[in-house]
């Protein structure tokens, strides 16, 4: 009985993601590309960068555009109503017992890679994400989510903001405290 080789999605997309460092390293970075035969097999090759310091910056490139997309990613998720803490759920994170969509902020906006094993300390100053609200199409100035009152994390909503209401509404409710 012969079983059937899978690669799932994820796999599948990785292998892509590969291919493509390997095309920029050779068509920006200037690397040529040699098959080399595969062990233990007559036709089947493998393809090799010749510099591997142009597969090192294509992948540096690669990932600086994906740390990138990252931060927008979750700008966009913060603008369409998505927590931090949703965000942190997606990015898997060990915190270490921070709090995960503190540590998804620490990271995405701050620039801070989560360290479960350090006592960190936080910088008097933090920075600040800014993105669109989809309810009020105002800016918003997002500082984490470190603040109990929503007020205090994120500032810029209309007045008449139907979202940041709720927002407001759902603090006094798990708080007790009235406006």
């Amino acid at each position: 009985m012969s079983e059937t080789f899978r690669v799932t999605e994820s796999g599948q997309a990785a292998g892509r993601i590969r291919e493509l460092i390997r095309r920029v390293a050779v068509e920006v970075f200037g690397t040529t590309e040699t098959e080399v035969p595969i062990p233990g097999f007559t036709i089947f090759t493998d393809r090799k960068i010749d510099d591997p310091l142009a597969g090192v910056r294509a992948a540096l490139l690669m990932r600086s555009v994906a740390e990138g997309q990252l931060y927008d990613y979750a700008r966009s998720a913060r603008a369409a109503g998505r927590s931090w803490d949703d965000i942190g759920a997606v990015l898997s994170l060990l915190t270490g017992g921070v709090p995960v969509g503190e540590a998804a902020f620490d990271w995405l906006v701050c620039g801070r890679v989560p360290d479960p094993e350090r006592e960190g300390i936080r910088s008097f100053r933090t920075p600040s994400a800014y993105w669109r609200c989809t309810t009020c199409d105002q800016q918003i100035t997002d500082d984490g989510p470190f603040e109990s009152h929503p007020t205090d994390n994120e500032t810029g909503h209309a007045d008449s903001c139907a979202r940041h209401r709720a927002d407001v509404a759902a603090w006094a409710e798990r708080t007790g405290w009235d406006e």
